[in-house]
């Protein structure tokens, strides 16, 4: 190493004054860029453990001037890296986000052990790996995951892509960015069709339209296995409701009207498992849209099974409609009408291996 450079590099490590020490800092930075094509491995060592001695007694703002400095350079010190990537978030930040040099094993602690906003970052990575993705989905809240759905490199696997749809469903933040992923599952983005908005409702029936039909039942075959190990117990009042339903469908006694005759005796249960029969839909995704009053969701399930309008318009407004139902009625006609019964029934593919799997 040249006397000037090993002079600067003494000068840091013994200078006991901060705001000398702080200028020499800004100095060595520079100086480490400056030479960035000259110097030897031994040299960027000495850079490297200098840096680390001296960040160790700093001020957090000069921590946050290091980890701006350092953070999308190909060459930073690995060392010094680690140890901004370790601090406070807002010294670790720019790091996490950026520094190519971070190895797994090190972000992989970052995710097991820091805070939420550390996990957030690592998500936001560029090529963020299957082993670091799993990490984050188990170990990240929400907002984490969101940032991690939205990353386009990142690399996702189907166990974690489950986790995050299971997620969405309870959480409407996590919508957009599940499923406007790419490269979702089939199967597992058609779970989310009765819990999203409109738009995104759109944009599967969409995804839909385009695959082939072997794409399709091949997805529908992911669909029936993962359904199966969620199919849980039913409870006592369930099963009674249960066994009316059925026996009422084997009398040929299950139709829509007898729906409306359960609604109006206040037989909840027994109707949500009549109108689920009815539609070959899963008690759960019928019970989401009876909860939610999704009036456009409940127009595509009715269309889908030939329940003629004027009783979709009648379960609508028991139903969904609130206090103004009565005068919605036209209008859920009119979304009744506009339903695409081809599009519906397609997606409701999707939906009745819940039904099969229960």
């Amino acid at each position: 190493m040249s006397q000037s450079r090993f002079a600067k590099l003494v000068d840091l490590a013994r200078t006991p004054d901060s705001e000398v020490r702080r200028e020499l800092l800004r100095e060595v930075t520079d100086l480490f860029f400056e030479t960035s094509s000259t110097r030897t491995t031994r040299e960027s060592a000495l850079f490297d453990e200098v840096l680390q001695m001296v960040a160790a007694e700093m001020q957090d703002s000069v921590l946050v001037e290091l980890s701006e400095a350092f953070a999308n350079a190909d060459n930073a010190p690995m060392g010094l890296m680690r140890d901004l990537a370790n601090h406070s978030f807002e010294i670790a930040g720019p790091v996490l986000r950026n520094s190519k040099v971070l190895d797994e094993q090190t972000l992989l602690q970052i995710v097991n052990y820091q805070s939420q906003n550390h996990i957030k970052a690592v998500a936001q990575r560029e090529n963020v790996s299957e082993t670091l993705s799993d990490a984050i989905v188990k170990f990240g809240d929400d907002t984490a995951l969101d940032a991690l759905m939205r990353n386009e490199t990142a690399v996702v696997s189907r166990t974690s892509m489950e986790t995050a749809v299971d997620r969405a469903r309870r959480n409407s933040m996590l919508h957009e960015s599940v499923v406007g992923r790419r490269d979702i599952p089939l199967d597992l983005l058609n779970e989310m069709y009765f819990v999203v908005e409109a738009r995104l409702r759109d944009q599967i029936l969409d995804r839909n339209a385009s695959v082939d039909p072997a794409t399709l039942d091949a997805a529908l075959s992911k669909a029936r296995a993962r359904m199966a190990k969620a199919a849980g117990a039913m409870d006592a009042e369930a099963k009674a409701a249960m066994a009316f339903i059925q026996s009422k469908k084997n009398s040929g006694e299950l139709n829509a009207r007898l729906l409306v005759s359960l609604y109006r005796e206040a037989k909840r249960t027994h109707f949500l498992y009549g109108l689920a029969e009815i539609t070959h839909l899963d008690n759960d995704t019928v019970q989401g849209i009876l909860e939610r009053k999704d009036i456009d969701g409940l127009a595509m399930i009715c269309r889908a099974s030939n329940i003629e309008r004027p009783l979709f318009v009648t379960l609508a407004v028991l139903a969904c409609g609130g206090e103004d139902a009565m005068e919605r009625a036209e209008e859920f006609g009119k979304l009744y009408n506009a339903v695409p019964v081809e599009a519906a029934q397609r997606a409701m593919r999707f939906m009745k291996v819940r039904k099969a799997a229960a």
